[in-house]
């Protein structure tokens, strides 16, 4: 996910002075015709892994910890549970991204995180962020402490273990515990009685491994012909045992490096730290909504809980895409967590919708009436209508508008999961279908495409098997006559191991028979065909790996221009990267990282239209002469000279 300048939001907050550490510059002064609209997703949310912790301040008084993501960044934020006044702080000078899924409290009133390569150590009373150990590169999935207070986290993909002891200010990486052929989500961890550190791990093949502290000796406990698809299971128990099960494995207790198969389940209850939402005096936070800025508090003694009100800065939840609504509005998704917004042309005001799921559409397109979204990681289709109210703040599967049509709501892209992580969507031609594809969204390789009818409802799926079984479905459109042009990627889900492919495809779908009839190759080859868009001429006009903007003719299967082209910056978009679109004039508008380019059919000729100062991360629109993007949350919008 790419990583925008930190932006400040000043205004007047619903509870006491803000307070933000370390936040970036805004960005330098726009190019002519150049308008920033603004953040239309004022939000952010916590890692997955759950980023908030009761705790206290120096004085003693109870504040919440929360670690916030927004904007593909983190900042860490204090919440006075009596007031909701919050002070803000950034991790630190070259810290940026997302960093660990989850933080840990010690009882030092201490958390834990990982951002960049490091191991952080953010002081609650004082507010200080200190790195106090050197780590592989990503970030920590699991935490857990031993008896000593000594602090354990495992590092994905490499499966690494860490520790920390606060009291003697030492650090230890013990290096990869487990090898694969796939990236290892190694969470989470547990530690016995007898000195073992256990680990899940998944996604691709379930296994539990232990590690012996003192001797440094790593074992496995799942017989490799049991090993299945998900994920290993650990928790310690009030015996000073760990308690394991896995798909295919069945339940298993843990103690000094031996597996001992049991009938029932355990639910490990040998919790060395008080639950995360307790105060040290017994009280609780009950609920934490980010989105819209309260907590409410149960303190001691007392019947009901008692609302707080808070307020933080954000850069806002990066735009993944956007369109062009029946209201001749721009309508457009934000995420994580998912949120519709509109922004109203002539107001120049933006209403923002969230609610009920942690994913994100990763595009949007409109058929008729209504707007179509692809949605990861359920591989979710929903469907808008702009003429009525947006259901906001109700689950996915609950929502009346957008409404929920297709895919797996729990879990990940249904089943079988073909596009969990949809990453091409088309409104067909024939003004009835919409059409979504993509990959699957954990462990698999072989996207697959839906078809679905809205008018009648009716869907209808092509399988890995019957296009590329081992490539997944990265961009598309449709020709004059109906056809789809697929362009593939050799990539696979998360945590899947290495294709079999070692190219990408452009192929062909027959409308009429819905088969695959013909298939082509870049030369040289390409790992992914990033983007696709139809020309005015019929031609297929496309960006591939490799910064490559190239031309196809669909009638000949030939590649009439292949070119990279570099002066624009990388090639950018995120899960859904549409980054190409035709303008009425014919001319073809890219964005790059850096820039937005014009490119001529015909003689391939291209130009730089504007640099807007920030990371360009989506897009993208032209409407009513301009054409429409995003720096990471903010939306910005350039005025063309097209012709007439």
């Amino acid at each position: 996910m790419d990583n925008p300048a930190y932006v400040v939001l000043l205004g007047v907050l619903l509870a006491g002075a803000t307070l933000l550490v370390g936040a970036g510059p805004t960005h330098a002064q726009l190019p002519a015709g150049m308008t920033d609209h603004g953040v239309v997703s004022p939000g952010a949310m916590q890692p997955w892994g759950g980023g908030a912790r009761a705790a206290e301040n120096a004085d003693g008084s109870r504040v919440v910890f929360v670690k916030m993501w927004a904007g593909g960044d983190s900042t860490y934020l204090f919440i006075d549970a009596e007031t909701g006044e919050t002070e803000q702080i950034h991790p630190g000078e070259g810290l940026t991204g997302m960093g660990a899924y989850t933080v840990f409290l010690s009882p030092e009133n201490k958390v834990y995180d990982t951002m960049g390569n490091w191991l952080l150590e953010i002081d609650v009373a004082t507010r200080e962020v200190r790195r106090v150990g050197e780590i592989p590169n990503r970030m920590s999935l699991a935490f857990t402490m031993d008896a000593e207070g000594v602090i354990y986290a495992g590092i994905y993909p490499s499966a690494t273990l860490i520790a920390y002891d606060p009291h003697s200010d030492t650090f230890t990486d013990y290096g990869p515990v487990y090898e694969d052929d796939f990236p290892l989500y190694y969470r989470p961890l547990a530690i016995d009685d007898a000195g073992w550190v256990y680990g899940g791990i998944a996604i691709k093949a379930a296994q539990v491994v232990g590690f012996n502290i003192a001797t440094g000796e790593s074992r496995t406990f799942i017989p490799e012909e049991q090993r299945q698809e998900g994920a290993g299971s650990v928790s310690r128990g009030a015996d000073g045992k760990v308690y394991a099960t896995a798909p295919g494995w069945g339940n298993h207790v843990l103690y000094d490096g031996v597996a001992t198969p049991v009938e029932k389940q355990e639910v490990g209850s040998g919790r060395l730290t008080r639950p995360v939402s307790e105060f040290t005096d017994g009280s609780r936070y009950t609920r934490l909504d980010l989105l819209k800025r309260y907590m409410d508090i149960q303190d001691l003694e007392a019947e009901e809980t008692r609302r707080v009100h808070f307020d933080y800065d954000t850069p806002g939840l990066g735009i993944f895409t956007m369109t062009v609504g029946p209201d001749g509005n721009i309508w457009g998704t934000s995420g994580a967590p998912l949120h519709y917004w509109r922004f109203d042309l002539q107001s120049g005001e933006v209403q923002d919708w969230a609610g009920g799921y942690s994913g994100h559409a990763n595009q949007i397109v409109r058929q008729g009436e209504r707007i179509y979204g692809a949605v990861y990681s359920t591989g979710s289709l929903i469907e808008l209508d702009p003429t009525q109210p947006v259901d906001d703040g109700t689950a996915m599967e609950s929502r009346t508008n957008p409404r929920h049509l297709h895919g797996k709501v729990y879990g990940f892209g249904g089943d079988p999961d073909m596009f969990g992580r949809p990453q091409a969507m088309v409104a067909h031609p024939d003004g009835q279908h919409v059409i979504m594809g993509g990959s699957p969204a954990r462990a698999k390789l072989g996207g697959g495409l839906l078809i679905y009818n809205t008018e009648t409802g009716e869907e209808s799926v092509l399988l890995p098997d019957e296009l590329l079984p081992d490539q997944g479905i990265n961009a598309m459109c449709a020709l004059p006559d109906g056809d789809l042009i697929v362009g593939s990627t050799v990539g696979g889900g998360t945590g899947a191991g290495p294709s079999t492919a070692t190219e990408a495809y452009l192929y062909r779908i027959d409308w009429a028979t819905r088969k695959l009839t013909e298939r082509w190759t870049l030369q040289p080859s390409a790992a992914s065909i990033r983007d696709l868009v139809v020309g005015h001429d019929g031609l297929v006009y496309g960006l591939a790996a490799g910064n490559r903007f190239f031309c196809f003719d669909p009638a000949t299967g030939q590649i009439l221009h292949d070119e990279q082209v570099t002066q624009y910056g990388a090639l950018t978009g995120s899960q859904a990267p549409r980054s190409m679109v035709v303008a009425p004039d014919g001319g073809i508008y890219v964005l790059f990282r850096n820039a937005i380019a014009r490119f001529e059919p015909g003689s391939y000729e291209h130009r730089e239209i504007a640099r807007p100062g920030s990371t360009i991360t989506a897009g993208v629109l032209i409407h009513e002469g301009r054409l429409y993007f995003a720096c990471g949350g903010r939306l910005y919008s350039q005025e063309l000279e097209l012709t007439q």
